[in-house]
């Protein structure tokens, strides 16, 4: 199976048609519009299978899949976290989309604290195990002014890795948090100011292929770079 997690900088009703030449199963789609409110028709055909969440309708977490898998939607509480969408896929594993997106002054420190509370909230539920995904725009990364948000960074790894799950990025490519080779973003649009704030952790053995976006490429649509990756499933 393969799924994408793109932070498309808003208008995918209209950027939607470079990502769909990926070919994937699954996309997680952070900043997008409700796609109940476009009038895009091809757009809605695309859309037929989707959840979505957000405050305002033109910039919100999306979720959307080929017709031929099952998505359900499973019954958790974000209890005003923002923003989550967990969904059991296939009746085989689950998926959390993720767009942090804290509704506080202090976003650099909260971001990662918003991932850690959801986890710890519903860490008993049942939803988060090792054959999990959990994708999308983290708003996270080390190298960020604030050494407050660096340790709130570890400390939302270290709870993730009590269900088996790890960054894959930094698994695969043997890399530390902060010194990654390859960005998932670029502050202002500049090609040298990366960060890597857009994530995807999994158990260290279930992402087969995985791929950042070519920023020369990308980069003339959304500051994010597209995540593109594979699972057995």
């Amino acid at each position: 199976m393969k799924i994408v997690t793109w932070n498309c900088f808003k208008n995918f009703s209209e950027s939607f048609k470079e990502i769909i030449k990926e070919d994937a199963d699954i996309y997680v789609i952070p900043e997008c519009e409700d796609p109940s409110i476009s009038e895009s028709e091809e757009f809605k055909d695309f859309a037929s299978n989707y959840f979505w969440v957000g405050d305002n309708p033109n910039k919100g977490l999306g979720i959307f899949a080929r017709s031929d898998v099952k998505m359900e939607l499973v019954d958790l509480d974000d209890n005003g976290l923002r923003y989550f969408i967990p969904v059991r896929i296939n009746d085989d594993f689950n998926i959390l989309c993720v767009w942090t997106n804290p509704n506080v002054k202090n976003q650099v420190i909260e971001y990662p604290n918003e991932i850690t509370r959801y986890y710890e909230q519903h860490k008993d539920s049942g939803f988060f195990n090792d054959e999990m995904i959990i994708c999308g725009d983290f708003n996270c990364d080390v190298r960020l002014k604030n050494k407050t948000h660096g340790r709130n960074v570890y400390r939302m790894i270290d709870n993730l890795s009590d269900v088996g799950l790890v960054d894959t990025y930094h698994y695969l490519n043997d890399e530390e948090q902060g010194q990654e080779s390859q960005a998932t973003f670029f502050w202002l649009w500049k090609l040298d100011n990366p960060f890597h704030l857009d994530h995807v952790f999994a158990a260290p053995e279930r992402v087969k292929k995985f791929e950042i976006g070519d920023a020369k490429k990308w980069i003339q649509l959304s500051d994010h770079m597209p995540i593109i990756f594979e699972i057995d499933a």
